[in-house]
Protein backbone atom coordinates (compact mmCIF):
# COMPACT_ATOMS: atom_id res chain seq x y z
CA UNK A 1 0.00 0.00 0.00
CA UNK A 2 1.65 3.71 -0.86
CA UNK A 3 2.61 5.67 2.14
CA UNK A 4 1.08 8.74 0.27
CA UNK A 5 3.99 11.37 1.01
CA UNK A 6 4.28 9.97 4.38
CA UNK A 7 7.80 10.35 4.82
CA UNK A 8 8.19 12.95 2.92
CA UNK A 9 5.72 14.80 5.14
CA UNK A 10 7.70 13.86 8.54
CA UNK A 11 10.93 15.07 6.72
CA UNK A 12 9.56 18.58 5.39
CA UNK A 13 7.34 19.57 8.36
CA UNK A 14 10.28 18.65 11.05
CA UNK A 15 7.97 17.26 13.18
CA UNK A 16 10.39 14.35 13.74
CA UNK A 17 13.55 13.45 11.73
CA UNK A 18 13.75 9.85 9.17
CA UNK A 19 15.25 7.29 10.91
CA UNK A 20 16.61 4.58 8.58
CA UNK A 21 18.89 1.32 9.81
CA UNK A 22 21.12 0.04 7.55
CA UNK A 23 23.99 -2.19 7.24
CA UNK A 24 27.65 -0.95 6.92
CA UNK A 25 29.64 -3.16 4.58
CA UNK A 26 31.11 -0.36 1.77
CA UNK A 27 32.18 3.02 3.23
CA UNK A 28 31.26 4.87 -0.19
CA UNK A 29 27.14 3.02 0.14
CA UNK A 30 27.23 4.06 3.65
CA UNK A 31 28.29 7.50 2.31
CA UNK A 32 26.22 7.66 -0.18
CA UNK A 33 22.79 6.72 2.18
CA UNK A 34 23.96 9.30 4.66
CA UNK A 35 24.08 12.20 1.73
CA UNK A 36 20.95 10.97 0.53
CA UNK A 37 18.91 10.14 3.97
CA UNK A 38 20.71 13.17 6.03
CA UNK A 39 21.89 16.25 3.81
CA UNK A 40 19.31 15.84 1.36
CA UNK A 41 16.30 14.65 3.59
CA UNK A 42 17.44 15.80 6.81
CA UNK A 43 17.12 12.32 8.35
CA UNK A 44 19.33 10.61 10.13
CA UNK A 45 20.85 6.63 9.16
CA UNK A 46 22.02 4.29 11.66
CA UNK A 47 24.49 1.04 10.96
CA UNK A 48 24.55 -1.83 13.49
CA UNK A 49 27.10 -2.19 16.84
CA UNK A 50 27.58 -4.52 19.34
CA UNK A 51 27.31 -8.55 18.95
CA UNK A 52 24.27 -9.37 20.09
CA UNK A 53 23.22 -8.63 16.13
CA UNK A 54 25.06 -11.79 15.41
CA UNK A 55 23.37 -13.53 18.92
CA UNK A 56 20.17 -12.92 17.69
CA UNK A 57 20.59 -13.55 13.98
CA UNK A 58 20.23 -10.35 12.09
CA UNK A 59 23.96 -9.35 11.30
CA UNK A 60 24.66 -12.69 8.76
CA UNK A 61 27.35 -10.96 6.84
CA UNK A 62 30.34 -13.47 8.35
CA UNK A 63 30.77 -16.08 10.98
CA UNK A 64 34.37 -14.84 11.15
CA UNK A 65 35.38 -13.66 15.06
CA UNK A 66 37.46 -11.71 13.40
CA UNK A 67 35.05 -9.98 10.35
CA UNK A 68 32.93 -9.42 12.95
CA UNK A 69 34.86 -7.67 15.11
CA UNK A 70 35.92 -5.08 12.34
CA UNK A 71 32.04 -4.57 11.66
CA UNK A 72 30.77 -4.42 15.06
CA UNK A 73 32.94 -4.27 18.21
CA UNK A 74 31.79 -1.03 20.44
CA UNK A 75 35.08 -0.28 21.24
CA UNK A 76 35.69 1.61 17.61
CA UNK A 77 33.11 3.85 18.42
CA UNK A 78 32.99 6.67 20.77
CA UNK A 79 29.83 8.67 22.63
CA UNK A 80 29.13 12.04 21.31
CA UNK A 81 26.94 14.94 23.11
CA UNK A 82 23.67 13.81 21.96
CA UNK A 83 24.00 10.30 23.57
CA UNK A 84 24.22 8.40 20.57
CA UNK A 85 27.52 5.97 19.38
CA UNK A 86 29.89 6.83 16.11
CA UNK A 87 31.74 4.96 14.17
CA UNK A 88 34.55 7.34 12.11
CA UNK A 89 35.33 5.67 8.98
CA UNK A 90 38.98 7.62 8.23
CA UNK A 91 38.62 6.46 4.46
CA UNK A 92 35.06 8.60 4.04
CA UNK A 93 36.20 10.97 6.41
CA UNK A 94 32.66 11.00 7.98
CA UNK A 95 30.85 9.71 11.47
CA UNK A 96 28.62 6.68 10.93
CA UNK A 97 26.13 6.71 13.63
CA UNK A 98 25.71 3.44 15.11
CA UNK A 99 23.04 1.59 17.86
CA UNK A 100 23.04 -1.46 20.09
CA UNK A 101 19.90 -4.18 19.17
CA UNK A 102 18.77 -3.45 22.56
CA UNK A 103 18.56 0.56 21.91
CA UNK A 104 17.05 -0.15 18.13
CA UNK A 105 14.17 -2.15 19.87
CA UNK A 106 13.81 1.24 21.76
CA UNK A 107 13.63 3.62 18.87
CA UNK A 108 11.15 4.34 15.90
CA UNK A 109 12.34 4.08 12.63
CA UNK A 110 10.98 5.11 9.19
CA UNK A 111 12.75 2.60 7.26
CA UNK A 112 15.01 -1.17 7.10
CA UNK A 113 17.09 -0.40 4.20
CA UNK A 114 18.67 -3.65 3.12
CA UNK A 115 22.12 -3.49 1.03
CA UNK A 116 23.34 -7.43 1.46
CA UNK A 117 21.39 -10.63 0.12
CA UNK A 118 22.85 -12.48 3.47
CA UNK A 119 20.14 -10.09 5.26
CA UNK A 120 17.48 -10.20 3.04
CA UNK A 121 15.53 -12.45 5.55
CA UNK A 122 16.76 -11.63 8.54
CA UNK A 123 16.18 -7.62 8.15
CA UNK A 124 12.74 -8.52 7.47
CA UNK A 125 12.18 -10.66 10.48
CA UNK A 126 13.63 -7.09 11.98
CA UNK A 127 11.17 -5.03 10.42
CA UNK A 128 8.57 -7.26 11.24
CA UNK A 129 8.86 -7.71 15.02
CA UNK A 130 10.47 -4.72 16.33
CA UNK A 131 9.65 -1.90 14.10
CA UNK A 132 6.36 -2.68 11.79
CA UNK A 133 5.57 0.72 10.73
CA UNK A 134 8.46 1.26 9.02
CA UNK A 135 9.11 0.44 5.41
CA UNK A 136 11.27 -2.74 3.86
CA UNK A 137 13.75 -1.62 1.17
CA UNK A 138 16.17 -3.76 -0.58
CA UNK A 139 19.06 -1.94 -2.10
CA UNK A 140 21.34 -3.46 -4.85
CA UNK A 141 24.79 -1.90 -4.87
CA UNK A 142 27.43 -4.44 -5.32
CA UNK A 143 27.72 -7.37 -8.41
CA UNK A 144 26.38 -10.92 -8.14
CA UNK A 145 23.80 -9.62 -5.63
CA UNK A 146 20.89 -12.78 -6.23
CA UNK A 147 17.64 -11.46 -5.20
CA UNK A 148 14.52 -12.54 -3.70
CA UNK A 149 11.79 -10.82 -5.41
CA UNK A 150 9.50 -12.43 -3.09
CA UNK A 151 10.87 -10.49 0.30
CA UNK A 152 10.04 -6.80 -0.37
CA UNK A 153 8.27 -4.66 -2.31
CA UNK A 154 10.49 -1.48 -2.96
CA UNK A 155 14.02 -1.72 -4.23
CA UNK A 156 16.85 0.81 -5.21
CA UNK A 157 19.13 -0.23 -8.35
CA UNK A 158 22.61 1.43 -8.06
CA UNK A 159 23.97 -0.89 -10.60
CA UNK A 160 21.99 -0.87 -13.66
CA UNK A 161 21.63 -4.79 -13.87
CA UNK A 162 18.63 -5.13 -12.26
CA UNK A 163 14.72 -5.43 -13.85
CA UNK A 164 12.36 -5.77 -11.05
CA UNK A 165 8.89 -6.89 -11.34
CA UNK A 166 6.45 -4.39 -12.56
CA UNK A 167 4.53 -4.92 -8.81
CA UNK A 168 7.73 -3.24 -6.97
CA UNK A 169 8.66 -0.07 -6.23
CA UNK A 170 11.66 0.49 -7.66
CA UNK A 171 14.21 2.94 -8.81
CA UNK A 172 17.65 3.23 -10.76
CA UNK A 173 19.90 6.41 -8.75
CA UNK A 174 23.37 6.48 -8.81
CA UNK A 175 25.34 6.13 -5.01
CA UNK A 176 26.01 9.74 -4.47
CA UNK A 177 29.83 11.32 -3.63
CA UNK A 178 30.81 15.29 -2.90
CA UNK A 179 31.72 16.60 -5.99
CA UNK A 180 33.44 19.30 -4.05
CA UNK A 181 36.14 16.46 -3.76
CA UNK A 182 35.96 14.70 -7.17
CA UNK A 183 36.00 18.23 -9.36
CA UNK A 184 37.71 18.50 -12.62
CA UNK A 185 41.16 20.31 -12.81
CA UNK A 186 43.10 20.19 -16.22
CA UNK A 187 46.14 17.39 -16.49
CA UNK A 188 49.62 18.56 -15.41
CA UNK A 189 50.63 14.74 -15.74
CA UNK A 190 50.74 12.54 -18.70
CA UNK A 191 52.46 9.57 -18.11
CA UNK A 192 51.29 8.55 -14.13
CA UNK A 193 49.21 5.58 -14.17
CA UNK A 194 47.91 5.03 -10.36
CA UNK A 195 45.92 1.90 -9.46
CA UNK A 196 43.26 2.06 -6.76
CA UNK A 197 42.01 -1.43 -6.43
CA UNK A 198 42.82 -3.42 -2.90
CA UNK A 199 44.82 -7.12 -3.48
CA UNK A 200 45.99 -6.18 -7.08
CA UNK A 201 48.65 -8.24 -6.53
CA UNK A 202 46.48 -11.19 -6.18
CA UNK A 203 44.53 -10.33 -8.99
CA UNK A 204 45.01 -11.55 -12.94
CA UNK A 205 45.26 -7.72 -13.56
CA UNK A 206 49.07 -8.17 -11.89
CA UNK A 207 50.48 -9.56 -14.84
CA UNK A 208 48.88 -6.62 -16.96
CA UNK A 209 49.98 -3.77 -14.61
CA UNK A 210 53.66 -5.41 -14.62
CA UNK A 211 54.04 -5.74 -18.56
CA UNK A 212 52.85 -2.24 -18.35
CA UNK A 213 55.48 -1.13 -15.84
CA UNK A 214 57.96 -2.90 -17.64
CA UNK A 215 57.12 -1.64 -20.84
CA UNK A 216 57.07 2.00 -19.76
CA UNK A 217 59.90 2.62 -17.35
CA UNK A 218 60.10 6.51 -17.54
CA UNK A 219 56.09 6.28 -16.34
CA UNK A 220 55.39 6.78 -12.80
CA UNK A 221 53.06 3.77 -11.88
CA UNK A 222 51.54 4.00 -8.48
CA UNK A 223 49.83 0.57 -6.73
CA UNK A 224 47.74 1.65 -4.11
CA UNK A 225 45.23 -0.33 -1.93
CA UNK A 226 45.28 -2.98 0.83
CA UNK A 227 48.45 -4.97 -0.21
CA UNK A 228 49.57 -2.13 -2.37
CA UNK A 229 53.04 -1.07 -2.68
CA UNK A 230 52.52 2.73 -2.07
CA UNK A 231 50.24 2.38 0.70
CA UNK A 232 46.56 3.10 1.52
CA UNK A 233 44.90 6.55 0.91
CA UNK A 234 42.73 7.86 3.75
CA UNK A 235 40.15 10.47 3.35
CA UNK A 236 38.61 11.77 0.19
CA UNK A 237 40.18 14.73 0.02
CA UNK A 238 43.37 12.91 -0.61
CA UNK A 239 41.94 10.28 -3.21
CA UNK A 240 40.50 12.80 -5.29
CA UNK A 241 44.14 14.60 -5.55
CA UNK A 242 45.66 11.56 -6.24
CA UNK A 243 43.25 10.88 -8.97
CA UNK A 244 43.58 14.27 -10.48
CA UNK A 245 47.60 14.15 -10.25
CA UNK A 246 47.10 10.94 -12.28
CA UNK A 247 47.11 10.49 -16.34
CA UNK A 248 45.26 7.38 -16.44
CA UNK A 249 43.25 5.02 -13.41
CA UNK A 250 44.19 1.31 -13.80
CA UNK A 251 40.93 0.03 -12.89
CA UNK A 252 41.44 -3.87 -14.45
CA UNK A 253 38.71 -5.44 -12.16
CA UNK A 254 37.51 -8.95 -13.12
CA UNK A 255 34.10 -9.54 -13.08
CA UNK A 256 33.44 -5.76 -12.38
CA UNK A 257 31.46 -4.14 -9.44
CA UNK A 258 28.89 -2.86 -8.72
CA UNK A 259 28.16 0.87 -8.78
CA UNK A 260 31.79 1.52 -9.42
CA UNK A 261 33.02 4.57 -7.15
CA UNK A 262 36.41 4.16 -8.31
CA UNK A 263 35.02 4.62 -12.27
CA UNK A 264 32.59 7.23 -11.35
CA UNK A 265 35.08 9.58 -9.10
CA UNK A 266 37.54 9.32 -11.84
CA UNK A 267 35.27 10.90 -14.61
CA UNK A 268 33.91 12.47 -12.03
CA UNK A 269 37.39 14.57 -12.14
CA UNK A 270 37.77 14.23 -15.63
CA UNK A 271 40.34 10.95 -15.80
CA UNK A 272 40.19 8.60 -18.30
CA UNK A 273 40.85 4.64 -16.95
CA UNK A 274 42.29 1.65 -18.69
CA UNK A 275 39.87 -1.09 -18.11
CA UNK A 276 38.04 -3.94 -19.59
CA UNK A 277 34.71 -2.54 -20.92
CA UNK A 278 33.43 -6.07 -20.73
CA UNK A 279 33.92 -6.49 -16.77
CA UNK A 280 31.25 -3.46 -17.32
CA UNK A 281 28.48 -4.84 -19.41
CA UNK A 282 24.91 -3.84 -18.21
CA UNK A 283 26.67 -1.81 -15.25
CA UNK A 284 25.85 2.19 -14.68
CA UNK A 285 29.58 2.71 -15.47
CA UNK A 286 29.94 1.27 -18.70
CA UNK A 287 28.20 4.60 -20.41
CA UNK A 288 31.82 6.17 -19.47
CA UNK A 289 34.14 3.23 -21.51
CA UNK A 290 34.46 4.70 -24.78
CA UNK A 291 37.70 3.32 -26.51
CA UNK A 292 39.61 6.02 -27.33
CA UNK A 293 37.67 8.77 -26.55
CA UNK A 294 37.37 8.62 -22.52
CA UNK A 295 38.95 5.34 -21.64
CA UNK A 296 41.47 2.77 -23.08
CA UNK A 297 39.74 -0.40 -23.52
CA UNK A 298 42.04 -3.25 -23.39
CA UNK A 299 39.33 -5.51 -25.06
CA UNK A 300 40.17 -7.72 -28.47
CA UNK A 301 43.65 -5.87 -28.34
CA UNK A 302 46.98 -7.47 -28.20
CA UNK A 303 48.90 -5.78 -25.41
CA UNK A 304 51.53 -4.18 -28.08
CA UNK A 305 48.31 -2.46 -29.53
CA UNK A 306 47.11 -1.60 -25.97
CA UNK A 307 50.61 -0.13 -25.21
CA UNK A 308 50.40 2.11 -28.18
CA UNK A 309 47.22 3.28 -27.50
CA UNK A 310 48.12 4.20 -24.38
CA UNK A 311 51.21 5.89 -25.74
CA UNK A 312 49.39 7.85 -28.07
CA UNK A 313 46.77 9.55 -25.71
CA UNK A 314 49.77 10.85 -23.08
CA UNK A 315 50.48 13.76 -25.64
CA UNK A 316 49.53 16.24 -24.10
CA UNK A 317 47.34 17.96 -26.20
CA UNK A 318 45.07 14.26 -26.57
CA UNK A 319 45.49 13.38 -23.19
CA UNK A 320 43.82 16.75 -22.41
CA UNK A 321 41.30 16.17 -24.67
CA UNK A 322 40.55 12.72 -23.31
CA UNK A 323 40.18 14.10 -19.93
CA UNK A 324 37.66 16.51 -20.79
CA UNK A 325 35.89 13.68 -22.61
CA UNK A 326 35.94 11.89 -19.55
CA UNK A 327 34.38 14.90 -17.03
CA UNK A 328 32.02 15.81 -20.19
CA UNK A 329 30.52 12.41 -19.83
CA UNK A 330 30.32 12.42 -16.07
CA UNK A 331 28.18 15.50 -16.14
CA UNK A 332 26.23 13.91 -19.23
CA UNK A 333 24.83 10.98 -17.11
CA UNK A 334 25.66 11.67 -13.63
CA UNK A 335 22.97 14.56 -11.98
CA UNK A 336 22.68 13.82 -7.97
CA UNK A 337 19.78 16.19 -8.14
CA UNK A 338 17.75 14.85 -10.58
CA UNK A 339 18.04 11.61 -8.68
CA UNK A 340 16.91 13.53 -5.63
CA UNK A 341 13.55 14.82 -7.63
CA UNK A 342 12.77 10.73 -8.68
CA UNK A 343 13.94 9.15 -5.37
CA UNK A 344 11.15 11.44 -3.65
CA UNK A 345 8.72 10.50 -5.72
CA UNK A 346 10.12 6.79 -4.88
CA UNK A 347 8.67 7.87 -1.51
CA UNK A 348 5.90 8.77 -2.13
CA UNK A 349 4.88 5.47 -3.57
CA UNK A 350 6.72 3.42 -0.62
CA UNK A 351 5.35 -0.35 0.22
CA UNK A 352 4.51 -1.66 3.58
Amino acid sequence: MPVSFGLLHLSFSRRRKIKVFTEWHHGGLFHAQVLLWEKRLGGQVFGPVGYEWVKAGYWRLSGKPETQKQYLEPGYCHQRGDGKLYYFDKAENINQRRISLDNFKKEKFDVILCTLQEHEKSFRWLRDKYQPQAAYIRLVGNTGEQVDWDRFDNFIDTTGLYQPPSRINSIKIAQEFPLDTFYYKEPENHTTVTNLMNCLKEADAYQIWLWLKGKLPDWKFFMHGSLGDDGMIDGLSALGDKIRDSAFIFQVKHHGEGFGHVIHNAYACGRPVITVAEFYRGKLAERFLIDGFSAILLDDKSPDEALEQIKYFADPQRHKQMCENARGLFEKYVDFDDDFKRFKIFLTNLRY
